[in-house]
């Protein structure tokens, strides 16, 4: 991404900078990526990944985080600073891709995870305990899902994999496998309360 100059100078609270985002200013999200990557990539490297990968990562939590703003699904905190905000949504994806198969055979995760991962770890044995109630919510779900899901999860293919297996570019099977998880964990949080 080419920065102008000083991205930040037009942000100098959290508060400017929100309302840049929510009215779509590339400035706004240039100052963002300013004050956020270079910290994201050390941490992606310092945990057995490269440039590229963190690229990637940040790509994908950037997208999340702007879709979020956008409806509203995140709103201004004054306890959270938005760097920091973004820079959780990115470190997400990529806690996600190093427990996807491919990671999974060759990397020890317990190293990388504080408390947040201990607890999506607990929602999914959570989910793993209820294996009956998951099937039947697993049938709500579209063709697609259900063979992202059964492919990744019980199958254990890795995401190379189930693109080749079902004609996806490996990028679209990434976020079908999010997109479709986040839909399962709806549900069975839904049918739980």
């Amino acid at each position: 991404m080419l920065l102008p100059h000083n991205p930040c100078r037009h942000y100098s609270t959290d508060e400017l900078l929100y309302n840049g985002l929510k009215q779509n200013d590339d400035r706004a999200y240039a100052c963002l990526y300013a004050q956020t990557f270079r910290s994201f990539a050390h941490y992606v490297q310092s945990t057995q990944g490269t440039l590229e990968h963190a690229q990637d990562a940040f790509q994908q939590g950037m997208a999340e985080f702007y879709v979020a703003i956008q409806t509203e699904k995140y709103k201004l905190s004054p306890k959270a600073r938005l760097k920091n905000v973004l820079f959780e949504f990115c470190k997400r994806k990529w806690i996600n891709e190093l427990q996807s198969a491919r990671h999974r055979k060759t990397q020890v995760l317990e190293s990388y995870m504080d408390q947040e991962e201990e607890n999506i770890l607990d929602e999914l044995m959570t989910l793993a305990s209820n294996v009956e109630k998951v099937t039947l919510l697993l049938n709500q779900l579209g063709k697609g899902c259900q063979d992202v899901i059964r492919l990744f999860y019980i199958e254990e293919r890795s995401l190379a994999e189930i693109a080749e297996t079902l004609e996806y570019t490996p990028k679209t099977a990434r976020t079908k496998r999010y997109e479709c998880t986040e839909q399962l964990k709806k549900l069975f949080w839904k049918h739980n309360q």
